[in-house]
């Protein structure tokens, strides 16, 4: 039985996806699992109005928790929460870049590549994402 061109070449290349298809899989099993966290951050902070839904909302909880971060906060305006005690607060979540330079004039002072324009940033710190003086 002869082979035609045509039935050879869609043979080579039906081997090459299965053989692509199993080198994926293959890869896949051999790469090894996310590291646990090592311990348990717990933070807490001032936190805006408009992003309470975000912290709320239980996959955002649930990735938090997955690298190890525990995230409570307390509900301030902007502003206010430059005037509000700071004292064992992690963080400050303002949400414009007036609060921050509002904050400047309070002596509060942000971290040096803080970005209130991308608030997102602050979120994912494992360090303290603004300086509260405690």
């Amino acid at each position: 039985m002869k082979l035609s061109k045509s039935k050879i070449i869609g043979l080579i290349a039906l081997l090459a996806v299965v053989g692509v298809v199993c080198g994926t899989l293959v890869w896949r099993q051999s790469q090894p699992a996310p590291a646990e966290p090592t311990e348990q951050v717990s933070i807490t902070g001032y936190l805006g109005g408009e992003k309470i839904g975000l912290f709320d909302d239980a996959k955002f909880k649930a990735l938090a928790a997955k690298q190890g971060i525990a995230i409570d906060y307390r509900k301030a305006g902007s502003l206010a929460m430059m005037d509000a005690d700071r004292k064992g607060m992690d963080y400050l979540f303002p949400s414009s870049r007036a609060a921050v330079e509002y904050g400047n004039a309070k002596g509060v002072k942000p971290p040096p590549k803080a970005t209130s324009s991308s608030t997102h940033r602050l979120c994912y710190t494992r360090t303290r994402p603004w300086r509260t003086g405690s």
